[in-house]
């Protein structure tokens, strides 16, 4: 007497086309996953939004500085009582003032055409360097 032994299959007929759609789910959430922590990565490296308005004070002065729109200047105000101080532009050396961002004793100008950092040093508010960007 012979035995006859039917080969079983890894997947029962019904089970096979369960497992292939759970696999396809799985990689679909994966890439968007993976796609979703590039974008988050990305972000992390960008830049700072510029800003147009910068508060600075020492013992003598507290002024408010902001880029106007309009003009590309930049513009000094009194911040106790809110008086314009001065108005800098291209006259004084300065490109288009797109944004400006405060450390210390300097103020950083971003601007012009081809851009370019300009470094003032406060409260001269005078040129010190100027660097291609």
């Amino acid at each position: 007497m012979a035995l006859r032994h039917r080969p079983a299959a890894a997947w029962p007929p019904g089970r096979f086309f369960r497992g292939v759609s759970l696999a396809v789910l799985l990689a679909v959430l994966s890439a968007g996953l993976l796609r979703d922590s590039g974008r988050n990565a990305e972000r992390a490296t960008e830049p700072p939004l510029a800003q147009q308005l910068v508060h600075w004070q020492d013992a003598k002065h507290d002024w408010l500085m902001v880029v106007d729109p309009a003009t590309r200047e930049l513009v000094v105000y009194d911040a106790t009582d809110g008086r314009p101080l001065e108005r800098l532009g291209a006259d004084d050396g300065l490109p288009d003032v797109q944004s400006i961002a405060r450390q210390g004793s300097w103020l950083f100008v971003r601007g012009g055409r081809q851009p370019q950092m300009l470094w003032l040093k406060l409260p001269e508010l005078r040129a010190v360097a100027v660097a291609d960007r």
